[in-house]
């Protein structure tokens, strides 16, 4: 797998790689992930989960509804690479792991972070929104599409399709890269 190799101190934020957002076609990103954390060492790190929340346009306007429960989690393999690092840990009813309880800004910004890589679940969703919102805010935002994935099967390659036509993943990015074997 390519990963974008810069001069810049960078950042890896895990979306929603929570039990419920797993399923028999995408849960081969958790070893990957595994592996990534294991093998390329990062500045910060943030462990992102979302629920819908009560009443929350979730429900409203795409009729999902996932309250905070027990599986509002990361799963346990990735949680537990990821706790020697002491990430941020951020809870979101919202896409993008910007607008969670946790300011995220201030926790890259304070570490010195200029770029941040993103994994885990809802690559068309809660990834995606995720880049989105670290480009507006100044970082470098790269997917590491290996790593990423979605809950209905199909729109993983969706989501990828409008993120490589912005340059903003590992496989379409304009930054020098480098092989690592996950």
């Amino acid at each position: 797998m390519k990963i974008p190799h810069t001069n810049h101190k960078k950042a890896l934020i895990v979306v929603d790689l929570q039990p419920a957002m797993l399923k028999p076609h995408n849960d081969h990103i958790v070893p990957r992930i595994a592996s990534l954390i294991e093998q390329v060492p990062y500045d910060g790190y943030v462990e992102a989960v979302w629920h819908s929340g009560d009443g929350s346009l979730w429900g409203e306007m795409m009729n999902v509804d996932h309250p905070k429960d027990e599986t509002t989690h990361t799963v346990e393999v990735v949680h537990k690479l990821l706790a020697p690092y002491h990430p941020l840990q951020v809870t979101k009813t919202s896409r993008s792991v910007f607008m969670g309880n946790q300011d995220v800004v201030a926790y890259l910004r304070d570490l010195g972070i200029e770029e941040v890589h993103l994994v885990g679940a809802e690559t068309n969703d809660c990834v995606f929104a995720s880049a989105m919102s670290a480009f507006d805010l100044g970082f470098r935002p790269y997917i590491l599409e290996e790593c990423c994935e979605a809950l209905y099967e199909g729109r993983h390659a969706q989501g990828v399709q409008l993120l490589r036509y912005q340059k903003l993943t590992n496989n379409s990015c304009l930054a020098k890269t480098v092989e690592v074997q996950i």
